[in-house]
């Protein structure tokens, strides 16, 4: 009997190991227009990611033009946003023996208006250089791929309470040069009140939401019940946030959440030799794990434009998803 029960124990939590590793089947070209399908996104990851896109090279000024067509065919009537490069930035290209001549970084930046313009906007973004060594499918042509898929969706799922923000930055992979211009610079960031950002640190993997705003509290309780609609389901602990915030690299999502804004960052960080590598190419890249971070910004975007209100900056909350299949949270000190 003891050797049935251990038996059955060892089964058990083999199952939910592979459960909790696990992504989702990736959505067929066929499904509902309501919904995410990473084989939609996946067209957009291939016209991205035939070559490096750094900026200041010709498949980076080719993939702009693309993004801004598909950007227009969505109806977000996109718009150029150029910056200034930082002093590290310029650093980085001259020791590539490059020339920074006439370089600068542009943001592309569309909005799908809600019914109230006079209520904060959201932000949904990704950026769209590449490291030279990498075509990037990953980091972060699936970013922004899931970002435009999930767009869409949106728009056929009704006229959302307020704006959306779509926005694709540039110069992430230098020193975040497009999300500072964006938050430093643009007209509509002072109208800002929530961000989804995706990202990636490998190739595959579920994709973990591992950093928010500062007192997370409600944005957590809104992040667990959209999920629920997510294929995969969500995927976060306080833990992978504490572990990320002692790591000293960032992403755009820090140059929001610096600003007190609330939100989530979204990447997958499985098959990491992928990251910045000649290897991270469509062909590599794991489309269940495009379907698990298209599907949970789809839902987390979805419920932030159709919220009455947008969450605020209270306490900090700690959480964890049980095997994708919902979270447990409490506030800190509770």
């Amino acid at each position: 009997m003891r050797l049935v029960l251990l038996l059955a124990a060892l089964a058990a939590a083999l199952g939910l190991a592979v459960i909790t590793t696990q992504t989702p089947r990736p959505a067929p070209t066929s499904a509902a227009a309501t919904g995410f399908s990473a084989e939609r996104a996946m067209a957009d990851v291939r016209v991205m990611a035939r070559s490096p896109r750094p900026i200041g090279s010709t498949d980076h000024a080719l993939v702009q033009a693309y993004l801004q067509g598909r950007m227009a065919q969505l109806g977000l009537a996109p718009t150029l946003q150029a910056g200034a490069l930082s002093p590290a930035a310029v650093r980085r290209i001259e020791d590539r023996g490059e020339s920074v001549e006439g370089l600068s970084v542009v943001n592309l930046v569309g909005v799908l208006p809600g019914r109230n313009p006079s209520l904060p906007l959201v932000v949904l973004m990704a950026h769209y250089d590449s490291v030279p060594s990498s075509p990037g499918a990953a980091d972060d042509a699936s970013g922004v791929a899931a970002v435009l898929e999930a767009v869409r969706a949106i728009r056929a799922r009704g006229p959302a309470h307020r704006g959306l923000v779509v926005l694709l930055t540039d110069g992430e992979e230098l020193n975040l040069d497009g999300a500072r211009a964006f938050f430093s610079e643009h007209p509509l960031r002072g109208r800002v009140g929530a961000v989804v950002n995706l990202e990636a640190r490998g190739g595959g993997g579920r994709a973990m939401m591992f950093e928010t705003g500062p007192g997370n509290a409600q944005t957590i309780d809104l992040y667990a019940r959209a999920t629920r609609r997510a294929d995969g389901g969500a995927a976060s602990n306080a833990l992978a946030i504490f572990v990320y915030r002692l790591m000293p690299n960032g992403t755009d999502f820090t140059l929001a959440a610096d600003r007190g804004l609330a939100g989530i960052n979204l990447a997958f960080i499985g098959r990491p030799a992928q990251y910045h590598s000649p290897s991270s190419t469509p062909d590599a890249l794991d489309q269940g794990s495009l379907q698990h971070i298209g599907s949970q910004a789809l839902e987390m975007t979805d419920a932030l434009v159709r919220a009455p209100v947008l969450p605020k900056a209270t306490q900090n909350a700690v959480y964890a998803d049980v095997f994708g299949l919902g979270v447990l949270r409490h506030g800190q000190g509770t």
